[in-house]
């Protein structure tokens, strides 16, 4: 039993015998001494063998009798994984001229290359004259390309470029036992990107553009200061997003750029991909913002104007009502030619009440007035006249008044409109809008008129205890009306009021006790002083 098992059981390694004296097998002086002792029989012999076996030995266990067959499959294994490795290694095997020093790790490479082509360069030239000419020459001029890539001193990135910089006509080329087909970029085809790391950049920048102040103002920064390679990337990045870019509160600020920074090309570019969406960008908060930008760069050019007028005249009523589109018609009047906004006045007219009580409304008013002749705008001024005590008491449209008073040239409707704001001059003095009208008719007046306002300035109203002078120049806005007449009064005038004042000593009293009196009495002593 001891020698069946002894021969069967295959011995150990040295890793799992344990140590010299401590555990696993006993050392041959123990043995000695246990020998002496009659402890060392060839039964304990095999027992202690047997225990060691089972408690050092963690592997799975196997059987006696199918353990030799086991050990047969192991060798056969092996041998064909060494005869593999032997293949491999002799197809890796190349000359010491074919071998290449790396410039980024310093080491040695040996070429490598397709299994087909690690035949070497007999079985090559053997496989290829059993091919079509075709091929052969196709497979030819592939070997020698990629024998002069692999010898070359130069990384890759730097062989191709010497390519591409020389213009070296290089014909796509196949590799046949592989069936692929991978042809060679040209410098001047329209998909060529010389500076993808830079196009990615761009690109990752435009995709975080939405809400992102930072992005925008960097894009803003490559727009002024970059190359015309980034700005037409920018360009190209932008127009796969339009219009919605244009809408976006930080967005609309680049595109914007484009129209200040970039050459002719890129912004007719731009103009042309923002052609059909000029309504509706002139209708959004931010995108009216990037059309008065365009309607700017169309400034002396009379197609783009024609082309925008094509886009928006259809429409420009709706945009005379949409807060946002004031802003696109008044922009239009500053820069377009006036004969072609003249279609313009029969629309005001018809929206004067909407448009005189709004902020970009009154400017639209003001700018027809100002560039168009009397006939033209007769309609708009009467239409002006017979509103005047509607608009001079809201906060936009008192200005239409007063452009009309301080601008418009002297006439009959002038005339008839200073004397109705004189009529209501002390409830028109103490509103808060309708006194900077009531100033603004001041001014359109002369002296004998002047005089008429002194005298009933002078009076006392009934249910007051002082003169009109007195409770005005001690209102919070009537005051400023004050001070415009005495500024536009003569010496003789204000020598009046001020001996009028001190005679009354209930109405000196009363213009004293109040802060805008004592400012008007102070500016009343100073005008009689520094009078000529």
């Amino acid at each position: 039993m001891n020698t069946t098992l002894s021969d069967s059981l295959p011995s150990l390694p040295n890793d799992f015998q344990g140590t010299e004296n401590g555990e696993g097998q006993l050392s041959d002086q123990q043995k000695v001494k246990l020998g002496n002792l009659g402890m060392m029989t060839p039964m304990s012999n095999t027992l202690t063998y047997d225990f060691e076996q089972i408690t050092l030995d963690t592997s799975p266990k196997e059987s006696v009798v199918n353990h030799k067959n086991y050990e047969n499959i192991d060798t056969i294994n092996e041998q064909e994984e060494n005869k593999c490795k032997l293949q491999k290694y002799q197809s890796f095997k190349v000359a010491k001229d074919q071998i290449r020093k790396s410039p980024k790790h310093k080491t040695y490479q040996p070429q490598q290359t397709v299994p087909q082509l690690e035949l070497g360069e007999q079985n090559l030239e053997t496989h290829t004259d059993q091919q079509s000419p075709d091929t052969s020459s196709m497979n030819a001029q592939t070997l020698k390309f990629i024998k002069e890539l692999w010898n070359s001193e130069k990384s890759e990135t730097e062989y191709f470029k010497e390519i591409v910089d020389q213009k070296i006509p290089i014909v796509d080329y196949k590799i046949p036992t592989l069936n692929i087909y991978t042809p060679l970029m040209d410098c001047n085809s329209p998909m060529y990107e010389p500076d993808i790391e830079m196009d990615l950049y761009i690109t990752s920048l435009v995709d975080s553009l939405w809400g992102n102040q930072i992005v925008s103002r960097k894009l803003q920064k490559m727009l002024e200061t970059g190359s015309n390679d980034q700005k037409e990337l920018i360009v190209q990045k932008l127009e796969r997003v339009s219009p919605q870019v244009e809408k976006d509160i930080f967005g609309n600020y680049v595109v914007q750029k484009i129209f200040e920074c970039t050459n002719n090309k890129l912004q007719q570019r731009m103009f042309t991909k923002l052609k059909p969406h000029f309504y509706d960008l002139s209708k959004n908060a931010f995108g009216c913002r990037v059309m008065q930008k365009l309607i700017e760069y169309t400034y002396n050019r009379n197609d783009l104007q024609i082309l925008v007028l094509q886009q928006l005249q259809s429409n420009m009523r709706s945009l005379v009502y949409d807060l946002n589109g004031n802003y696109v018609i008044f922009k239009m009047l500053e820069t377009f030619d006036k004969f072609k906004m003249e279609f313009m006045i029969p629309i005001v007219e018809e929206s004067f009440n909407y448009m005189g009580q709004q902020i970009y409304g009154c400017k639209i008013i003001h700018k027809i007035i100002q560039q168009y002749s009397q006939q033209q705008i007769t309609k708009i001024i009467r239409l002006s006249v017979q509103n005047y005590n509607i608009l001079s008491q809201t906060e936009y449209g008192n200005y239409v008044l007063q452009h009309i008073l301080q601008y418009w040239i002297p006439s009959q409707e002038k005339f008839h409109l200073v004397q109705l704001v004189l009529q209501q001059f002390f409830q028109l003095s103490i509103n808060k809008y309708a006194s900077n009208t009531v100033e603004r008719a001041l001014e359109a007046i002369g002296k004998q008129e002047l005089v008429s306002i002194m005298k009933w300035l002078l009076c006392r109203s009934p249910n007051q205890y002082t003169s009109n002078f007195v409770v005005l120049s001690n209102h919070q806005y009537a005051n400023y009306v004050i001070k415009k007449f005495l500024v536009l009064s003569d010496h003789n005038v204000l020598k009046y009021i001020s001996d009028h004042l001190y005679q009354n000593q209930s109405e000196f009293t009363a213009i004293k006790s109040t802060v805008h009196g004592q400012r008007i009495n102070s500016f009343l002593d100073k005008q009689i002083q520094n009078w000529p």
